[in-house]
């Protein structure tokens, strides 16, 4: 007698799961890949467990992935990046933290350099007041300056 599988079991077929501590990177072969935080995909494997599979894949991977409310995929994946930009930037850190290149994964715009610090940060303060012309900076003492070469006639 030949046991049926639960829809988990069928949706997670012919993939890979991943687990390193708080993500979890499903990579579906010829599907492309995704990650979720650990705590949803457990919720989302113990709801797929107590469910029955059909004969299709594509139909059990549909209803399995469209219970991950946040999840961040590859272009090109079977499922999509989707979340709130909050959620979306949580992962996203975590990804970051977990030494997942962000560049190989789809991510909105405005999130594409989480992790990263911004390029206004690294750039040069400006003086809030500009100094006049006639106007010595405070520390102008305290910098050694060269005396004016002279002509020699």
């Amino acid at each position: 007698m030949t046991r049926t599988l639960n829809l988990f079991e069928a949706a997670t077929r012919r993939s890979r799961l991943i687990k390193q501590g708080d993500l979890t990177q499903v990579i579906i072969d010829g599907g492309g890949a995704f990650v979720v935080f650990t705590q949803d995909f457990a919720q989302v494997q113990k709801w797929a467990q107590s469910k029955a599979a059909s004969q299709n894949l594509m139909t059990d991977r549909g209803r399995v992935f469209e219970q991950f409310s946040v999840l961040i995929s590859r272009p090109g994946s079977q499922a999509a990046t989707r979340g709130n930009s909050k959620q979306l930037e949580s992962l996203a850190r975590a990804m970051k933290q977990g030494g997942f290149d962000l560049g190989e994964w789809a991510l909105p715009p405005e999130l594409k350099n989480v992790g990263r610090p911004d390029a206004d940060a690294l750039a040069p303060k400006k003086p809030a007041v500009e100094p006049e012309a006639g106007d010595e900076p405070k520390n102008a003492g305290s910098e050694r300056s060269a005396p004016p070469e002279k002509d020699a006639d």
